[in-house]
């Protein structure tokens, strides 16, 4: 179960981080569309069934499809203006902001008795 949630988590970052560095817009919303199934999936892991059903249904079944509506009713062309390529700094902000994230949690929680 926790492996699952593990699996889930890194999807969630994962995708997440696609939204941002796609360079075609359909396909970021596809990827936020696939973030929000992720996330809910983990909600369901969380016994919180009304939350994940509700992210389906408001995200997913309204927000996310107008996204994609618009972006193709748009019709952005994709050009590539710009030569630099920030993944590799966003990549590493990333790995800096998990590092914390982890060292926040493991400070936090093992001072706790249950």
């Amino acid at each position: 179960m926790e492996l699952i949630h593990f699996l889930l988590g890194i999807f969630v970052c994962i995708t997440g981080l696609f939204v941002f560095l796609t360079e075609n817009p359909v396909h970021s919303v596809l990827f936020l569309i696939l973030t929000f199934f992720n996330s809910s999936g983990i909600l369901l892991l969380l016994n919180a069934e009304f939350l994940a059903l509700i992210f389906v249904i408001v995200y997913v079944g309204a927000i996310a499809v107008l996204f994609l509506f618009v972006v193709m009713m748009l019709n952005i062309k994709v050009s590539s203006t710009n030569n630099i390529s920030y993944t590799p700094f966003a990549f590493l902000l990333s790995i800096l902001l998990i590092i914390q994230i982890f060292l926040f949690l493991e400070k936090s929680f093992t001072s706790w008795n249950f």
